[in-house]
């Protein structure tokens, strides 16, 4: 479906400016300077209630009190988002390392870290609109946003705030208020992974006839998780799946991606699986879990094999299962506007969906420093 980016701005904020002053005493210590010890320990405390200091959680800051520092995504940044991925554990790629490493060329990805909180910057270049994700750590909402709309005030007002409403999928009573609307294609999809043992029930017989079809047409199908040792059959099965399907930019990037993500597998903290038939690969799928959500990044197969998705789907729920019992949800992510994959994502009954709710920040362009507004 088509996205249509047609937004009501919300009302200007406004925050009182408290003026500076100076505290007379011995040491001749500022109000300033007493506010930032003050916010120090106070941060130190909500880190400790949070579990950081307990987990042994350092994350980086980035930011200078009262703005953010942005810096580019790169692999180095995995452990650090890891931190704040499975302590504010979310049900949204948008919070993976997938949806963030595997797309950050693509949406220009930034981050920042302050007060123990990760802010989340990108670039959507169809809209020619700065995408801000809601924050994850112990941040104040209301601080967070006055620190995201002052620093969207440098990028022209072409700016929205992004943050998720989990629906379930038969039951989308979504409350959109005249500030606010939704992107259809950045709409997830999260699955029951009971559904996807053996897509028992009437509403999978499809499917389920499919992974039938597979399993007695190809008894000699084998299955091994992804290792270091077969990335490079993968990354050749990669190349060849490239040239059955459609040219485009968003499957040639993602196509790019998935074959880099082979090449450094390691890096990830990505699981998966390939099947094979006769020795080659026919097909194979990885993810990653966090929280109770396992994520599925990519899937491939070779349609040659009738029902080899429904096995590479069953399959992989199977040996997530097994090793993740916690896990409730598949995240199969989004359909990106593509109006088949859209029905290929519904005609296996999603259980929840994710909604993408798209805030405009309409602050005043910042053309010369301007007073910090002081917090506390």
């Amino acid at each position: 479906m088509k996205s249509t980016w047609n937004f009501t701005p919300i009302n200007e904020k406004t925050n009182d400016i408290m003026q500076d002053s100076h505290y007379d005493c011995q040491l001749g210590e500022t109000i300033e300077s007493v506010r930032q010890q003050i916010e120090l320990m106070t941060t130190l405390g909500d880190c400790m209630s949070a579990g950081f200091i307990q987990k042994n959680i350092n994350p980086i800051e980035s930011g200078l009190i009262g703005q953010l520092q942005f810096s580019k995504v790169t692999r180095s940044s995995i452990p650090d988002l890891l931190q704040f991925f499975n302590t504010f554990n979310s049900r949204s790629c948008d919070y993976s390392i997938g949806g963030i490493l595997m797309w950050t060329d693509y949406f220009k990805y930034e981050i920042a870290f302050l007060n123990s909180t990760l802010f989340i910057k990108g670039y959507d270049k169809e809209s020619d609109l700065f995408l801000y994700y809601s924050p994850l750590g112990i941040m104040d909402k209301n601080e967070a946003l006055t620190l995201i709309e002052k620093d969207a005030a440098y990028n022209g007002n072409k700016a929205v705030l992004i943050s998720d409403i989990e629906t379930k999928f038969d039951n989308q009573v979504i409350n959109i208020s005249e500030t606010h609307e939704y992107c259809d294609k950045w709409m997830e999809y999260l699955y029951d992974i009971e559904k996807f043992l053996h897509f028992s029930g009437k509403k999978m017989e499809k499917k389920r006839n499919h992974l039938n079809y597979f399993l007695k047409h190809y008894p000699d199908y084998r299955i091994e998780a992804i290792t270091t040792g077969n990335t490079a059959e993968l990354i050749d099965f990669t190349k060849r799946f490239e040239k059955t399907h459609i040219d485009s930019d968003l499957f040639n990037y993602e196509s790019r991606q998935t074959l880099e993500v082979l090449k450094q597998y390691d890096s990830f903290p990505f699981e998966g699986l390939l099947i094979r038939i006769n020795g080659n690969v026919v097909g194979y799928s990885f993810g990653e879990k966090i929280g109770d959500t396992f994520f599925v990044h990519v899937e491939k197969g070779d349609i040659a094999f009738q029902g080899v998705y429904q096995m590479l789907a069953s399959s992989l729920a199977q040996y997530v299962n097994d090793k993740h019992p916690e896990v409730k949800y598949l995240n199969r992510e989004e359909d990106m506007g593509n109006e088949a994959l859209r029905k290929s994502k519904e005609s296996y009954h999603p259980s929840l969906l994710i909604n993408k709710r798209i805030q405009v920040l309409n602050r005043e362009l910042v053309k010369e420093p301007q007073a910090e507004t002081k917090i506390g």
